[in-house]
């Protein structure tokens, strides 16, 4: 299932992980993520027509990343996640597709994972 708490809803939502998110790339495709404070991870996507041309295209390309967002969101931390597509993804098998993303999750998890592993800043006891 891809219940509604799962998905990023309205335009807001979108903007504020584009404005303090982090960026992460696998030509042909992109992600912005940011953590979150909601106890799960969740998926918006912004593959655009500009850069997928064809309907179908971008319909498989959408299932196939809602797909695989719903077989790997028990391992994702909680952050907010936004797809979106550059040039040639279209071209790309859904195999080819698939091992983007495993590559993208793995990044995400590890990058969220070091980020909240962080030592925080020593304050000063004054």
């Amino acid at each position: 299932m891809f219940p509604p708490a799962a998905r990023l809803h309205n335009p807001a939502e979108f903007k504020l992980v584009f404005a303090e998110g982090r960026r992460l790339k696998r030509s042909p495709l992109g992600l912005s993520y940011r953590l979150n404070a909601m106890p799960h991870p969740r998926l918006g996507l912004a593959i655009a027509k500009k850069a997928v041309a064809d309907a179908h295209d971008r319909n498989r390309i959408k299932r196939l990343i809602r797909e695989d967002f719903r077989h790997n969101r028990a391992r994702l931390p909680a952050v907010d996640l936004v797809f979106f597509a550059h040039s040639g993804l279209a071209d790309l098998s859904n195999d080819a597709i698939r091992a983007l993303l495993a590559d993208i999750w793995t990044l995400v998890i590890e990058r969220c994972a070091r980020s909240s592993s962080a030592p925080s800043a020593p304050t000063s006891a004054g």
